[in-house]
């Protein structure tokens, strides 16, 4: 099943977000629906992380994930 996200009316979900095997960052502000999108999908699985690099909300783009 699919699941549609958006943050802020943008669907270019991995550059607020970073999804790897082990855990996901997800970035804070903006609508609390994309981070309990991904929580309400993901949270009994692997841990779902609110948060911010740097004081920037586009944390899929300056993150690296290790798995």
């Amino acid at each position: 099943m699919a699941t549609r996200a958006q943050f802020e009316n943008s669907n270019e979900i991995g550059v607020f977000s970073k999804l790897t095997n082990s855990y996901a960052l997800c970035s804070i502000g903006g609508s609390e629906n994309f981070y309990s999108v991904f929580e309400s999908e993901l949270a009994d699985h692997i841990p779902v992380v609110h948060t911010s690099i740097a004081g920037c909300r586009f944390v899929g783009r300056v993150c690296v994930g290790e798995e």
